[in-house]
């Protein structure tokens, strides 16, 4: 039986930001999806947003993506991993909240690990043993995110979306050799290692 990533994300203070929900619908628009992408993120429960993917997915970059996208609220993220129940038609869901299984299990109980968070946070689950291991890393990168200015993020998403310093310098109008410093003072090489072991570990043990 086929396998899916569930991302449900859960906004921290939401209740401090104005117009909360036209912010949300304008930042969403601006995330740029995969092409395994079944479902693009979708508000409920107030301040929880959901998105649905076939198979792996590189969450931890996604993710990244999504946390920029977003600044300065912050979000905590549950990942699952695994099966979903009665699906006739995987292409053409159209509510991720109304579906169940495994991977939506896992989501939840990975964001509730993280309910008393007061900063951004993620969490992943399949119920395998590499679990801890990747969570380890996620922690890590967490930590490392937590203290990037938002100039580093800056470049950081711009870098990597346009492939070079120059063209990222062209974006940013700072001069190249900046937008490297910032990415080297952000630990981006280490970052972009950790995350790319991520998905090593779902690649090797879970798949």
């Amino acid at each position: 039986m086929a396998q899916y990533t569930v991302i449900t994300g859960d906004f921290i203070g939401s209740r401090k930001y104005e117009n909360f929900n036209k912010i949300l619908k304008d930042k969403l628009r601006k995330i740029e999806y995969p092409e395994n992408m079944l479902t693009p993120f979708s508000l409920s429960r107030g301040d929880e947003i959901q998105a649905i993917f076939q198979g792996k997915l590189n969450f931890p970059a996604f993710i990244r993506q999504v946390r920029y996208i977003f600044r300065p609220m912050e979000i905590r993220f549950g990942i699952g991993f695994g099966k979903i129940n009665d699906i006739n038609d995987i292409k053409n869901i159209s509510d991720s909240w109304t579906l169940n299984g495994p991977a939506f299990h896992y989501a939840r109980e990975s964001l509730e690990l993280l309910e008393n968070s007061k900063k951004f946070k993620t969490s992943f689950m399949s119920n395998n043993q590499i679990d801890e291991a990747i969570n380890t890393i996620l922690f890590l990168i967490d930590t490392i995110q937590a203290n990037w200015t938002e100039a580093q993020w800056e470049a950081i998403y711009y870098y990597e979306k346009l492939g070079t310093y120059k063209k990222a310098a062209e974006v940013l109008n700072i001069a190249s050799q900046n937008v490297g410093k910032r990415c080297n003072a952000a630990r981006w090489r280490e970052i972009d290692y950790a995350e790319k072991s991520i998905i090593n570990l779902v690649e090797n043990f879970i798949l």
